[in-house]
Formats: C-alpha cells, structure tokens, sequence
C-alpha cells in the first residue's frame, strides 16, 4: 500500500450557517440539512463550502464546529474516473492526481469537503495536495482550484 501523506493550513477562523431540508435555499435532500462554511483567511471569509449531513447529525457537527478553530487537511491520492474524466477532456484511461480536501475541527473531527482533480496525469498527487495547502492559505476558493467535486 502507497504512504499516504496529509499536509494541513495553519489553524482559521470558521463560520458557519446551518440550512434545513424545508428552507427553500437548500432545494436539498430530504432528511439532511446543508452547512453552508467559510474560513476566515487573513481576516477574510474564503474557502466557501457545503457540507451535507444528515439530520441527526447537524448538532454534533455544530458542537465540533464552535469547539474552536479549524484546520483543512489535504491528502494527494490517484483516482481513476473513466466517466467524468471524458466529460472533463481529460484521458479516461489514466490515473489522475487528486486532492481530497477535509475540514479538521478543535476536537479532532473531520468534515470531508471536496475533491480536486489535476488535469496533468503525470503530475504526483503530493505535489497537487501541497499545492491545494498553498492555495487556501492564500485566501483560494474551492472552486478556483483545477477540478472540484
């Protein structure tokens, strides 16, 4: 099994506002609400993202988030994804880097955010990863970085 490497941002700031299944905003999955979050980069709020989680779950989730200040954590890994990657125009045959982009709160929870895929098959997924980090901490937004999902 490959070695695994995380990097993670330096500690942010973190805002959040819970959105229901009824509220007309979401258009959402019955049954989940969506937590809408943002860091607060150089005093700024970036790095916008939806969380979904199910309704059961929305209070421990909200503990976690005003336990303190978050950190995003990035892992590099290859993914293979024949289907999107046609629809991106990008090999379908290959193996692309990706960096899987996680939300870590004050008391060790992890919200998983978001997907980045490279464009470049050759490139490794640590350096994509590494970049990712780079990017937040200046103040990115998830959808600026090469491919989100």
């Amino acid at each position: 099994m490959p070695r695994i490497n995380a990097f993670a941002t330096p500690e942010y700031p973190v805002l959040f506002t819970v959105l229901a299944p009824e509220d007309p905003v979401t258009g959402g999955q019955p049954d989940h609400a969506e937590i809408s979050l943002a860091l607060l980069v150089k005093g700024v709020p970036s790095f916008l993202a939806t969380h979904v989680v199910p309704m059961e779950r929305v209070n421990p989730v909200v503990i976690s988030l005003e336990s303190g200040d978050v950190r995003v954590a990035v892992i590099g890994l290859s993914v293979e994804m024949p289907e999107e990657a046609a629809e991106m125009g990008l090999d379908p045959r290959e193996e692309h880097p990706a960096a899987f982009v996680s939300l870590v709160c004050a008391d060790g929870r992890r919200l998983n955010l978001a997907r980045i895929v490279g464009r470049d098959a050759d490139d490794s997924p640590e350096r994509l990863a590494r970049f990712v980090v780079r990017q937040i901490a200046r103040g990115a937004q998830i959808s600026e970085l090469p491919s989100a999902s």
